[in-house]
């Protein structure tokens, strides 16, 4: 059973952002549509219209937006280091902009936003018994349940999860702060809603942009919430033009909310060092409000009940394992 009203749910249209990736088993995402069949409006693939010739189709719906029409979006918001130059690269911002568009005209109150590679949802760590645990309770209808909880029962406009990258011991006690959603979050559209801009990191200053204007609005990130992508294919989607210079238009648009270094690794197996960016605790200036208590507890208790099932499943999972290599060792 959801913690988010059904009706809200079904309110609520999942939308995968694709470019440059025909190939379906380049774009895990499918394999985790089916879980929002009856939870969620019903999923949506999203391609610029001059892609869609060689796509891979899967059963999942298609709807493009026009590349003249992106170009000019990008054009008007353009926030990259060096100047707009017709034909250039123009990143995703269009898609997510086109998105929110499409979420608003079949009137939904919010999109979750989906990139095309992410490959795994876990809860609080990466371990069998999470991936277990999220399987068990709905898999990306969990995510999609919890991250809409969030937004409607607080002043985030977005609500995302958490990159596994980022360190889980490190916020073990919070349920949700403000920050950056990245590739899977929630987005309420209509009257108040921020347009996106780009080219790069279009998704971090699209949250900062609700948390540093003057509303009373910001961006949040559900902790224990967490997803993997799938990098092993360099040559495809955005990957090609991230390069040395990736963060630097980033960091001089606001400068307060990201931190910048070189990085002497390659980039993204593109084989150069690479400008690297680390976001800042407290850039987001605009403190996370729950507006309805009662759907924000619903949301916190559901993830402590996954909390104490993590615990004994993982407990357990140890405990084979000891057993198992000391009956290695004694034989």
């Amino acid at each position: 059973m959801s913690v988010t009203p059904a009706e809200a749910l079904r309110g609520l249209l999942p939308v995968v952002i694709s470019g440059g990736r025909p190939l379906a088993s380049h774009r895990p995402t499918t394999r985790l549509l089916p879980a929002l069949a009856g939870v969620t409006a019903d999923p949506v693939w999203l391609v610029r219209d001059d892609q869609l010739a060689g796509y891979e189709r899967e059963p999942w719906e298609v709807c493009t937006y026009p590349e003249d029409e992106a170009r000019a979006y990008a054009r008007d918001h353009w926030t990259g280091h060096q100047p707009y130059q017709p034909g250039c690269w123009i990143g995703v911002s269009p898609g997510r902009e086109w998105a929110c568009r499409l979420a608003e005209a079949r009137g939904c109150w919010g999109v979750l936003q989906l990139d095309d590679n992410i490959r795994r949802l876990i809860v609080f760590m990466n371990r069998a018994a999470t991936r277990r645990i999220v399987d068990r309770h709905g898999g990306l209808g969990l995510f999609a349940d919890l991250l809409a909880a969030v937004a409607l029962s607080t002043n985030a406009r977005m609500a995302g999860a958490t990159l596994s990258a980022a360190n889980p011991a490190s916020e073990p006690d919070i349920f949700a702060r403000p920050g950056f959603p990245y590739s899977l979050f929630v987005e309420r559209v209509g009257p108040g809603r921020e347009p996106w801009f780009g080219p790069i990191e279009e998704d971090i200053f699209h949250a900062y942009t609700y948390g540093a204007n003057a509303s009373p609005d910001t961006a949040a990130l559900v902790i224990p919430l967490r997803y993997l992508k799938d990098h092993t294919h360099q040559s495809s989607g955005m990957r090609p033009h991230y390069d040395a210079e990736r963060s630097v238009g980033l960091q001089r648009m606001a400068p307060e909310m990201a931190r910048l270094g070189i990085h002497r690794g390659h980039a993204n197996g593109a084989g150069e060092p690479r400008v690297f960016h680390k976001m800042i605790r407290g850039a987001i200036r605009t403190p996370l409000v729950i507006t309805d208590p009662g759907l924000f507890a619903a949301a916190q208790a559901r993830i402590t009940g996954l909390a104490d099932e993590f615990r004994d499943e993982y407990a357990a999972d140890v405990a084979a394992k000891v057993q198992a290599r000391a009956a290695r060792h004694r034989a």
